[in-house]
């Protein structure tokens, strides 16, 4: 059976995804005592960063040779802007912080960095570029939502418990598959040297997750 170019990139990250798994973040939230102004700190972090993300979804979409592959994107979209960001709304309300405040919210630093980062490829790249550059997102918190969903510790918190949940739906699994799915299309009609691209993406996407969940447990500012 052939390898599919998904399993690959996983496993060129894979020591780098077990740093983000290991992270005090995931694991003081997986025992429910992560701090709560922690929390509310990622929640505005991950709001402003998901405005982003769907932002390169709509490129993607403009981008898109087919009308399927167009409503594929209108549909991720869609999602992107339903499941995640409304679950956020929702937690920010159960945790003090109200819509308007979470509406204002400023990305920090390596929010910026993240962020600019996806941009940069949506503007500049191909739709794989894209996809390749969005997928590290998607999939690591389906494996995050995996590993915490496993520990009984987490029904300490009701909120975190929540948030884990989300990623576990049958709903959350079914876009990541088809992330992948559309990963590997489009790797499968792409040479050698824009698979290389994809990869660098993917890479350096994995790298900003690690530091994303570093950035939220530090409560990162800029220094002036």
């Amino acid at each position: 059976m052939r390898r599919r170019f998904s399993d690959s990139l996983r496993k060129e990250v894979d020591l780098l995804w077990e740093k983000i798994f290991t992270h005090p973040f995931l694991i003081e939230l997986g025992e429910g005592r992560l701090p709560l102004d922690v929390f509310r700190f990622y929640v505005k972090q991950d709001y402003v960063y998901l405005l982003e993300f769907s932002r390169c979804l709509g490129i993607a979409a403009a981008k898109a040779e087919d009308r399927e592959t167009m409503h594929t994107f209108a549909s991720l979209l869609n999602a992107s802007l339903t499941v995640e960001v409304e679950m956020l709304e929702r937690l920010g309300q159960k945790t003090g912080i109200t819509a308007d405040e979470l509406r204002a919210s400023k990305p920090a630093p390596t929010n910026v960095a993240y962020t600019r980062h996806i941009l940069s490829v949506a503007y500049a790249g191909t739709v794989g570029e894209i996809m390749a550059a969005m997928l590290p997102c998607m999939w690591s918190y389906q494996e995050i939502g995996e590993k915490l969903n496993a520990q009984s510790t987490l029904t300490r918190n009701t909120v975190y418990s929540e948030w884990c949940a989300t990623y576990q739906t049958q709903e959350y699994m079914e876009l990541v598959s088809r992330y992948r799915r559309l990963v590997d299309n489009l790797a499968s009609e792409s040479g050698s040297r824009m698979k290389k691209k994809m990869r660098t993406h993917f890479v350096l996407s994995s790298r900003y997750e690690y530091l994303f969940w570093d950035m939220a447990y530090r409560k990162e500012e800029w220094p002036l």
